[in-house]
């Protein structure tokens, strides 16, 4: 039988180093790149949910 990788961890289990190191070094490289983007950005929010938006009519209502 193939091993579950999708198991639940418990909250008095601790999580394999290799996977720590691997999420941690993702969060590190996200909050670098919107710190980089702060700089240059004044609505973080606004920019970003400007990018998601499908309905051109709601885009054409803003400008």
């Amino acid at each position: 039988m193939s091993k579950n990788h999708f198991k639940i961890i418990k909250p008095t289990e601790e999580p394999p180093k290799e996977l720590e190191k691997e999420v941690m070094g993702s969060v590190k490289t996200v909050v670098l790149i919107l710190r980089v983007v702060q700089l240059f950005v004044g609505d973080i929010e606004g920019t970003v949910l400007s990018l998601f938006k499908t309905n051109p009519k709601d885009i054409d209502k803003k400008k």
